[in-house]
């Protein structure tokens, strides 16, 4: 094996990006476990649905009008009809929907199809490749995103969303743009290498609330395609993107590269995606359900509380724990605002799209909510997610408490295909771009049977 010593003086496979290409090349469709396929396709509706939701959402404006500006071409602006633009300016559109409410899935701690689905899509489209072969893409995709994730044990502030994802965009763009395109093992060697002088992504926007938040993996969607598209027109790039000595781990966050290859093809870890249950940042799900099972079993309104306490891990309360300051970017504010959410929960009895929607969070009734809950820090607790204590104390002296230890829609806490059904319908269903019952059915059952599509250019033909 050969071995490398990063500037710490670690030894590492100094093949590692190697092998991954290599793996990725030789899997095909037919090596992948059923169960995996089914995660991308729930994954894959879940991902079009939070999307469809958004297009009303701030931003999406801006993405749209910056995608229109480019040359007519093959892949779809999801939600605009029958308007096709070159696959790298689909894939920043339809990424900024994505991830626009916050509402889309979680594996592990970064959001992986988000960016890989975009990028897919976008050029499966563009050539005209079958549904095996997308899902192929997309499944490896989204499994190097989280592995490059789960190999990494520093966090810093980058957003390892789109850190990784650029990669996984450059194998899901550059698999599924170097697999969709036919790149041979060296060029898809080189768009791997390529997306490194592309990663990039800050925790700044989150803490600030920005709405630039929301384009970080829309960027790594777009990035990962033009990474393809490069080493397909002969473009070179590093060689040992993930383990060199300048390379992700090295200079982005402190990892091991080489449990990147741990099992890589005969265990899919993106079999474990969550799909959320709040439009919100993941960082507040377990204080919502907390606070949900508060008022679900003492039948409290927001006028009965007091005071309140939310008890977070530090991790989470570095994304959601801020002050409440919604006046420049209500929507974002509304997401990354655990104390509005748990209000929102107490005063509505529930957390879902409408509550991120400027007016709800602007609502002056829910302010006086807000400001009479406040955050502590567990510096004991090191969860990413979870856990989370919601203490209420009533007007008339009762003290109301519920930890919830894992996050809904996780492994831990799985939820039922009732609930993800009602999701696609609601999200589907929402917003200027929302779709009739008959369509919705029709798109969720041609996604169900994606491994007989023809030709992918055709997936949205009839349904939109």
């Amino acid at each position: 094996m050969n071995v490398s010593v990063s500037p710490k003086g670690a030894a590492v496979r100094a093949d590692v990006t190697a092998a991954v290409v290599e793996a990725t090349q030789r899997i095909r469709f037919d090596d992948i476990p059923a169960r995996t396929i089914a995660t991308a396709k729930r994954v894959l509706l879940d991902t079009l649905a939070v999307a469809w939701a958004a297009a009303d959402a701030a931003g999406v404006n801006a993405a749209r009008a910056l995608a229109l500006r480019g040359a007519p071409g093959h892949a779809s602006l999801w939600g605009e009809g029958e308007t096709r633009r070159e696959p790298s300016a689909a894939a920043f559109y339809n990424g900024t929907l994505a991830a626009a409410l916050d509402f889309d899935s979680l594996a592990g701690f970064v959001h992986a199809d988000i960016i890989v689905a975009p990028a897919a899509l976008a050029v499966a489209e563009q050539q005209r490749r079958n549904g095996r072969e997308l899902l192929a893409a997309l499944t490896l995709g989204n499994e190097l995103v989280v592995r490059l994730a789960a190999a990494t044990r520093t966090n810093r502030g980058f957003f390892h969303t789109s850190i990784a994802g650029v990669f996984g965009a450059a194998l899901g763009a550059a698999l599924a743009a170097a697999r969709l395109r036919g790149l041979d093992a060296d060029r898809t060697h080189n768009a791997l290498g390529i997306a490194l002088c592309h990663a990039g992504g800050t925790q700044q926007s989150h803490v600030e609330q920005r709405l630039t938040k929301r384009l970080q993996s829309a960027f790594a969607a777009r990035d990962g395609i033009i990474s393809a598209d490069l080493a397909a027109l002969g473009t070179t790039g590093p060689r040992a993107a993930f383990e060199g000595p300048f390379g992700l781990f090295a200079l982005f966050e402190e990892g091991r590269p080489e449990e990147v290859l741990d099992g890589l093809g005969r265990r899919f870890l993106a079999e474990e995606t969550a799909l959320k249950r709040f439009p919100a940042c993941g960082c507040s799900h377990a204080a919502l359900a907390a606070a949900l099972e508060i008022v679900a079993h003492h039948g409290i309104a927001g006028a009965d509380v007091a005071r309140g306490e939310i008890v977070l891990t530090p991790y989470m309360a570095r994304l959601v724990g801020g002050a409440f300051a919604p006046e420049a970017n209500p929507q974002v504010t509304g997401q990354f605002n655990v104390r509005y959410g748990v209000a929102a929960v107490l005063a509505r009895g529930g957390f879902g799209l409408a509550d991120i929607e400027p007016a709800a969070v602007l609502d002056p009734a829910i302010r006086p909510l807000v400001e009479r809950l406040s955050v502590r820090v567990d510096e004991s607790r090191t969860g990413t997610f979870a856990p989370a204590d919601v203490t209420i104390e009533t007007h008339d002296g009762r003290r109301l408490s519920h930890r919830v230890e894992a996050v809904p829609g996780s492994p831990e806490a799985p939820r039922g295909e009732d609930e993800i059904n009602a999701k696609l319908v609601a999200a589907f269903g929402y917003g200027r771009n929302a779709l009739p019952a008959a369509r919705i059915e029709a798109l969720v059952q041609r996604i169900h049977r994606l491994e007989g599509v023809d030709d992918s250019s055709t997936l949205f033909d009839q349904v939109l």
